[in-house]
């Protein structure tokens, strides 16, 4: 009977929870602060938003100066954006390299190498929460107090996890293949990051390229963000259940794709 992508991490998830342990503390390994970093970072990166956009650029979300926006609120929506597309980068800036960094795991051990794409996608997904941990204590003390749609964010995060795992199998298969994938995604997150809705929102899209927004995989999971977490607003049902059907079919595709390719992985490296 073929295995799922989803009992074959359950049947590692012992192994899984290690590497992700061992990636996180081996960022700052020899540090003072330690694992402390993984909250210090995204702390300081608001703390920077928030100065440039409230005291310089004088921003406004939306491109509007009525209401009740203020700089502040510009900077929590663009530290929301970032969120998601973090996770999305350092899952797909990694992935390339991550077997043939890892040769001894396919080539002389025998080894579950999808728990590599799941060691990077869990580590990022910690990063991430603690950085919408802080992004809700810096509501609280903006507006003092925090949606309760906030505690939604799992379930609209869903997607992107299950999509990113499926990422980092494709193209860790790619990348043994192909030497020049890192070179390629790392480009290509650069462009994506000024396409993706992060320093705007997406209704100030001209009509002729909205349909960049409409292809765009990280969209739903940026404005789903900011809805629970900023605007305190549900997500949009059928949308949240078609995005998690989707990536389910992603990831299982990706999960075949690599557990069929093994051995001939082997053979290249």
């Amino acid at each position: 009977m073929k295995k799922d992508f989803l009992s074959y991490m359950l049947k590692n998830r012992t192994l899984l929870r290690q590497l992700i342990l061992r990636d996180i503390n081996g960022r700052y390994k020899g540090s003072m602060l330690g694992i402390l970093w993984t909250a210090i970072n995204p702390l300081m990166m608001l703390s920077v938003y928030t100065l440039v956009f409230s005291q310089v650029f004088k921003a406004r979300w939306g491109g509007t100066t009525t209401g009740d926006e203020t700089p502040i609120t510009f900077a929590l929506n663009l530290f929301a954006g970032l969120i998601v597309f973090n996770i999305f980068a350092e899952c797909a800036t990694k992935s390339p390299t991550l077997i043939t960094s890892n040769p001894n795991f396919v080539k002389k051990i025998i080894f579950p190498i999808h728990t590599l794409g799941g060691m990077i996608t869990g580590s990022a997904c910690i990063h991430g929460a603690i950085s919408a941990v802080i992004l809700v204590m810096a509501k609280i003390i903006w507006d003092g107090k925090a949606p309760l749609t906030a505690a939604l964010l799992p379930i609209v995060w869903l997607p992107l996890i299950i999509g990113c795992l499926g990422m980092t199998w494709i193209l860790s298969w790619i990348g043994v293949i192909i030497k020049d994938t890192s070179q390629v995604i790392n480009a290509a997150v650069s462009m994506l990051m000024f396409l993706s809705p992060i320093f705007y929102p997406t209704s100030m899209l001209p009509e002729k390229i909205r349909w960049i927004a409409a292809i765009n995989p990280l969209v739903s999971s940026i404005e789903g963000t900011r809805s629970i977490l900023i605007a305190g607003e549900l997500p949009k049902i059928g949308g949240l259940i078609t995005s998690i059907f989707v990536s389910l079919l992603w990831c299982q595709i990706c999960f075949r794709i690599l557990k069929k390719s093994q051995k001939t992985l082997a053979d290249i490296l």
